[in-house]
C-alpha cells in the first residue's frame, strides 16, 4: 500500500523548530500559510489526488503511531507499506533523545514487543514517530518531501541512517551501544556485528521536484497546532473535506 502522510506545517512558509505540542500557535505574519489555490495545485497535480481516500486525521503527528497500529490490526492498512511524508520536518528523531532508547533497547526486543514503546522526551513522540514505526517493520519505503528549495533538508537524523552515514540511501535501525552512537555522531560506523533491521529505501525531495509515481491508497493528515498559525486551519479543513474518508477507516476498525 502507498500512504500519503501530510503535516499541515508543510503548507507554511518556513519551519518552526524546538517546540512542544503544548506551545501556542505560530503567528501568521511570521509563518504565512500557502494559498488554498497553491496547496490544491500541489495535492492535485504533484500528489495525484483525485478524490477521497480512506484515511486518518490527528491533531499531533505522533498520534499516528497508535492509529497506524490499530489500522494494521483492523486490516485497513497492510504492512509493510510505503510512506510519502509531506512535511516541514523529517520526524525521524532530531530534537529529542528517543534515538538512544530506540537503538540501544527497542530494536533489541522481538518485533511483537515493540508495539507499545516508551513515550516522552526519551521515547516515542511527535518528532520521531516515523523511526518508531520503522522499528515495528511497518514501512518498506520512505520518501520525505520537504517544503523548501534547498538541495537537501537540514534535519536528517544520522543515527537512523545506515551505518550512521548522512548520505546513505537507506534507513537501518542498527542495534548499537551508547558508546557506538556517540562515536557514530562524528563519522560513519562500520556495520554492526549483530543482525540488523531491514534496510528501508529512503529519499528526500524538495517540494518543487516531487511528483508521485503512482496514486495513493491511504492518506493521513496532522494539524500540528504548535507548528502552524491559525490562518492555516482553512487549508486543514479543505484537505480533510476533499480528500479524507475517515468513516471508511472507522467502519473497518469497528467492524
Amino acid at each position: 500500500m502507498r500512504v500519503l502522510d501530510i503535516d499541515l506545517d508543510f503548507f507554511v512558509e518556513g519551519a518552526a523548530h524546538w517546540r512542544a505540542s503544548r506551545d501556542q500557535r505560530l503567528k501568521g505574519a511570521e509563518f504565512p500559510p500557502w494559498s488554498l489555490e497553491d496547496a490544491s495545485r500541489f495535492l492535485d497535480q504533484q500528489c495525484r489526488l483525485e478524490g477521497k481516500l480512506p484515511g486518518l486525521v490527528v491533531e499531533n503527528h505522533g498520534e499516528l503511531f497508535d492509529r497506524w497500529r490499530d489500522a494494521i490490526d483492523a486490516g485497513t492498512l497492510q504492512a509493510p507499506f510505503s510512506v510519502t511524508h509531506v512535511d516541514a520536518h523529517a520526524d525521524l528523531g532530531l530534537g529529542d533523545a528517543g534515538y538512544l532508547y530506540l537503538l540501544t533497547t527497542l530494536v533489541r526486543l522481538p518485533v511483537e514487543e515493540r508495539r507499545h514503546p516508551m513515550r516522552g522526551p526519551e521515547g516515542l513522540g511527535d518528532g520521531n514517530y516515523l523511526a518508531f514505526a520503522i522499528a515495528n517493520r511497518w514501512l518498506d519505503e520512505l520518501t520525505y518531501v520537504f517544503n523548501t528549495d534547498a538541495e537537501r533538508p537540514d534535519d536528517l537524523m544520522i543515527p537512523v541512517m545506515e551505518n550512521f552515514d548522512r548520505d546513505a540511501k537507506h534507513i537501518a535501525l542498527e542495534p548499537r551501544t551508547r558508546e557506538e552512537i556517540d562515536r557514530g555522531l562524528g563519522k560513519p560506523l562500520p556495520s554492526p556485528q549483530v543482525p540488523v533491521e531491514p534496510r528501508i529505501p529512503f529519499r528526500f525531495v524538495p517540494w518543487r521536484n516531487f511528483r508521485a509515481s503512482a496514486p495513493f491508497d491511504f492518506i493521513c493528515l496532522a494539524q500540528s497546532p504548535a507548528f502552524t498559525p491559525p490562518e492555516a486551519d482553512a487549508l486543514f479543513d479543505e484537505i480533510r473535506e476533499r480528500f479524507i474518508d475517515e468513516g471508511a477507516v472507522h467502519a473497518v476498525s469497528c467492524g
